[in-house]
């Protein structure tokens, strides 16, 4: 996920609606003033216990209130405790009280705003400083003073709950917005992924099977040239050196279309099934040599099975042209609702080439028949390199 999302809400997706949140919820904006008007109260409080020249005991309020307001965004239990004493020792002991008490409401707010559990905490507080303040008045328990000094922590309590509960639903909501654009981009990336995969297995199927088409031909009329054709001769072989820098290239072209991790099914219908036969007839003109037996009646396929069935013999046979030794023996036919594709061709055992190493061909079968549903077995032994592949048929489709 990039981290910008996090920050720079312009940099999500445009259809992604990046939350709004109030400017003065916004970072830590509202907890400095509300401090700061905690610390004016507590400032002026002194100012005035200065003036009127309050004795030392008076002041001992103003001390627990100041060492609450430091501690209570690090240990918020503490600060609101130390402000909620800071407050009862005022009214008990100070001529002067109310900024201090008013400092306790404060630390209330900042309280609620940080965490839970903010029921028993406002409960403690308002309580105390409500019966102090009672205690105070002679015991009245309508005592306007102690009224609002409770109905001032309650609200303040029910103040930074809201803003805590608005903060949480921001965060909640901001976190939604990234995980869609983080969401859309993969799903991005994974169409641009398939799509490359696409053409790197058309390119592979159709580009390389008819280059190799050609080199065969070529081939063919080079070993078929009489002995003076000299000119003839020099023209097929630069043919071919073309033919073999047109293969490499494409080589290097797949390689990049497929610096991918993932893979995709191919869906197009460009050749099916039932243009085998006449697949056959071209590679069996241009010089190959096949055994083919095919059933007469094949199994009813969905287009992409079908069209999976089709490349796979096509890249079968176009390697048996490349590397095979004597015919390559195609057998198709169909049992227990399965399309059966079997492909096998004598060859030398020995180690495989560069080309053959870096080769798609073999990639590209196992991937167009896991995608079709079915299974596929290569073989290779000292003098026969087999091919069996199984797809279901409409009859095994659930």
């Amino acid at each position: 996920m990039p981290d910008d999302w996090a920050m720079n809400p312009d940099t999500l997706p445009p259809d992604v609606a990046w939350p709004k949140q109030s400017w003065f919820l916004r970072g830590p904006m509202l907890s400095t003033a509300v401090m700061i008007a905690a610390i004016t109260a507590l400032v002026t409080e002194l100012c005035v216990m200065l003036f009127a020249g309050e004795e030392s005991l008076g002041y001992v309020g103003i001390g627990l209130s100041a060492a609450g307001l430091l501690v209570i965004f690090r240990a918020r239990w503490v600060g609101l405790a130390l402000t909620t004493v800071g407050g009862v020792a005022s009214a008990l002991y100070a001529t002067e009280y109310i900024g201090v008490w008013t400092v306790t409401v404060f630390a209330m707010f900042l309280f609620a705003k940080q965490g839970r559990y903010v029921i028993p905490a406002m409960a403690i507080s308002a309580s105390s400083l409500y019966l102090t303040l009672v205690h105070r008045d002679d015991g009245q328990f309508d005592a306007p003073v102690a009224l609002v000094a409770a109905t001032f922590c309650v609200a303040a309590a029910a103040a930074g709950s809201v803003v805590r509960l608005q903060t949480e639903s921001w965060d909640a909501a901001r976190k939604r917005a990234i995980d869609l654009a983080a969401a859309q981009s993969v799903e991005l990336r994974q169409a641009v992924t398939d799509e490359r995969l696409r053409i790197a297995r058309d390119l592979h199927d159709v580009v390389g099977h008819e280059l190799a088409v050609v080199n065969i031909n070529v081939g063919v009329a080079e070993v078929s040239l009489p002995s003076d054709a000299g000119s003839a001769r020099e023209a097929l072989r630069a043919a071919r050196e073309g033919l073999q820098r047109t293969l490499q290239e494409t080589q290097q072209i797949l390689d990049l279309l497929r610096d991918v991790d993932s893979w995709t099914a191919d869906r197009s219908e460009l050749a099916l099934l039932e243009h085998i036969p006449s697949l056959v007839a071209r590679l069996t003109g241009a010089g190959a040599q096949i055994v083919a037996q095919l059933d007469p009646d094949p199994p009813e396929l969905d287009a992409d099975v079908s069209a999976a069935a089709y490349r796979i013999v096509q890249e079968a046979l176009t390697n048996a042209g490349k590397y095979a030794t004597g015919p390559a023996r195609l057998t198709i036919g169909k049992a227990d609702k399965q399309l059966i594709i079997d492909i096998r061709n004598p060859q030398t055992l020995r180690p495989l080439s560069g080309e053959e190493r870096t080769g798609y061909g073999l990639v590209g079968m196992r991937e167009r028949t896991q995608a079709a549903g079915g299974t596929i077995e290569i073989t290779r032994s000292e003098d026969t390199f087999g091919v069996h592949v199984e797809l279901p048929t409409k009859a095994n489709t659930p």
